[in-house]
């Protein structure tokens, strides 16, 4: 009776494994903490008409985040912190995304290189919670440096969907050897566990952010800025993205180029610069652990992402081209952090 009505219960779920596996990521993304146990995570999926049997919440749970078991276990209530340590330049790519600038429309999606600390990837996006952009995001670092990582590493929120099946899948068909079981293909780690990612946001803020937020706000809250009106907000996209992506490339620059002290018990490289570590890994005893890919297929992929390159534009492509001329009619003048507003000013009225 139940398979005729399609009611699916644990021992018969009415969906696929991969479906299984991503709901019960979904649900430990709800438990950053890792307090919640298999029968735990069963209960709240039922709740939701999702039957999953314990045994497979288990083995998800144990394929992802292994340390929560330790952590739950009687008796144990402190996180032992551990040093990270890393074969060489892409061995592990660390991903996460950045919300401190969220409230001016700036979100961040970054990538760093957890040998060297390189910053590899870091982009301004309009958003950074659709799987669809973040797929988009991974295949332009892999463009940039044509290859791919041995291993990724995110938190498990469901926007490294894509991102994830892409590496997997360009892993699996250019490195067949390696062995899922020995050297997974992504860590699904909580938060506070992807250390190389979350190490880089404080300095993005605190030595970049802040400046900007406080020339944007400035024209923004400042009387140059109409709130809801259309064309003043794709005005300011239109020169504002551009420009605070420029301000972080310059930024990611500085950082790699920045030469850190030498500490003589740290596993991951010092005395030298994020570049250094990066380039000439054997020199602090690393060694290069990319795969090279095909990047005929990485371009193929690219042209068929339509919905991530989509989510991704600030301006509709019909007023892009009447910003594209307006600003030219102005006599096109250089747009930095200072002259933003002021040329915003100048195309408001052309474009008037």
């Amino acid at each position: 009776m139940r398979a005729e009505k399609r009611i699916g219960t644990s021992r018969n779920p009415l969906i696929s494994d991969a479906e299984q596996t991503q709901a019960v990521l979904a649900a430990m993304d709800d438990d950053p903490n890792s307090t919640r146990g298999p029968r735990r995570i069963k209960e709240s999926l039922g709740h939701q008409g999702i039957h999953i049997s314990r045994d497979k919440v288990t083995q998800v749970m144990q394929d992802h985040a292994p340390e929560g078991f330790q952590q739950r276990a009687p008796g144990t209530k402190v996180i032992h912190q551990t040093q990270l340590h890393s074969n060489g330049p892409d061995d592990n790519w660390s991903m996460d995304g950045h919300d401190k600038l969220a409230k001016a429309g700036f979100e961040i999606y970054g990538i760093r290189d957890k040998f060297s600390g390189k910053f590899l990837y870091y982009v301004v996006l309009p958003s950074n919670r659709y799987a669809a952009v973040i797929g988009v995001v991974l295949l332009k670092c892999i463009k940039k440096y044509g290859k791919i990582p041995v291993q990724g590493s995110t938190d498990r929120g469901s926007e490294v969907r894509d991102a994830f099946s892409i590496h997997s899948t360009l892993r699996q068909v250019f490195t067949p050897d390696l062995i899922e079981e020995l050297i997974p293909t992504w860590n699904f780690l909580p938060s506070y566990r992807n250390i190389t990612i979350e190490r880089s946001w404080q300095p993005v803020f605190e030595k970049w952010g802040v400046n900007v937020l406080s020339f944007y706000n400035a024209g923004r809250y400042g009387g140059d800025f109409r709130q809801g009106n259309d064309l003043h907000q794709q005005t300011s996209n239109w020169i504002w993205y551009p420009l605070v992506q420029r301000e972080l490339d310059t930024f990611c620059l500085e950082q790699n180029s920045h030469c850190v002290r030498k500490q003589k018990d740290k596993l991951l490289p010092s005395g030298g610069s994020a570049d250094d570590f990066y380039f000439f890994p054997e020199k602090y005893g690393g060694q290069n652990c990319g795969i090279v890919v095909d990047m005929k297929i990485v371009d193929q992929l690219l042209d068929d992402a339509v919905e991530g390159q989509g989510r991704m534009r600030y301006v509709d492509e019909e007023f892009e081209s009447l910003a594209d001329a307006a600003y030219v009619a102005i006599g096109a003048p250089s747009i930095d952090l200072h002259s933003a507003w002021i040329v915003f000013r100048h195309m408001i009225a052309q474009l008037s």
